[in-house]
């Protein structure tokens, strides 16, 4: 295997459990389970842009920033979605 597809793997291995939070939630929280599959999917879309940043570092300093923003983008919208539930906002 090629030494530089090291990391994106593992950033790829990380978005299993986002996936698998998806899929306990999909049953009664359908909200937050696509929330969280849009968290998987961007740590993956991550991972590949990691793949393609080949080394270069200013490649892979766009595509860090890029999962930062989005990763912690959309965990903050999980956040609210658990506190707007907390307090009986929510409606699935």
């Amino acid at each position: 295997m090629d030494s530089s597809l090291a990391i994106p793997l593992i950033v790829a291995a990380s978005s299993v459990p986002a996936f698998l939070a998806a899929r306990a939630f999909s049953r009664d929280r359908a909200r937050l389970a696509t929330l969280m599959r849009l968290v998987g999917m961007a740590i993956l879309a991550g991972a590949v842009g990691l793949a393609w940043a080949g080394g270069d570092p200013n490649r892979t300093l766009a595509v860090a920033v890029g999962l930062a923003v989005a990763v912690n983008g959309l965990g903050l919208f999980v956040l609210w979605d658990v506190m707007r539930r907390r307090r009986g906002h929510g409606r699935g």
